[in-house]
């Protein structure tokens, strides 16, 4: 097995949920009003720095990470759920680069999460969108799109190094 200290993924934020319409049913009423759910937010992506070395061997054959998309509005005005967000974890002494932005992270100590793509917003569903004026509103918004990107990764090792021994004795 080879020392990995470079590698380029592929990472995609949460797409956020779309709102929807939907109409509250009743007995007598068979369109009591709105009840459009508003849309989950979809999952962030961050990067975590952790102890190990050699993590970046695991990653030579997975090279795409997705955070989960936010659900869909539902009826009966539930909000859809947020999706979860998604944690790449990398040696510390990594030096992160979007190719896409060039923009530069460093995880220089153990336990540091940074953010590095945003998820999508949930929309609206029609409930939001009710007022004194407007009882019966048809309108809902789709969920934002996700970032997606392409990271290069390069693990920064710094070693110290000493001779002891004579001088001039061939130490190279």
């Amino acid at each position: 097995m080879a020392f990995i200290d470079e590698l380029t993924i592929h990472a995609k934020a949460g797409k956020g949920g779309d709102g929807v319409v939907r109409w509250r049913h009743e007995k007598g009423k068979d369109l009591a009003g709105p009840a459009g759910g508003n849309g989950g937010k979809g999952g962030d992506v961050y990067i975590r720095a952790v102890g190990d070395l050699s993590l970046l061997q695991r990653y030579k054959s997975q090279k795409k990470f997705g955070a989960e998309n936010g659900e869909d509005g539902m009826k009966k005005s539930m909000h859809g759920k947020n999706g979860e967000d998604l944690y790449i974890d990398l040696p510390v002494g990594s030096v992160i680069k979007n190719i896409q932005t060039d923009e530069v992270f460093s995880l220089i100590n153990r336990d540091e999460e940074i953010m590095i793509l945003k998820g999508g917003r949930g929309g609206v569903g029609n409930e939001f969108f009710k007022s004194s004026i407007n009882r019966s509103p048809e309108q809902s918004t789709p969920g934002g799109v996700a970032e997606e990107s392409d990271f290069y990764i390069e693990l920064q090792i710094v070693a110290d190094v000493g001779f002891i021994g004579l001088p001039n004795a061939g130490k190279s």
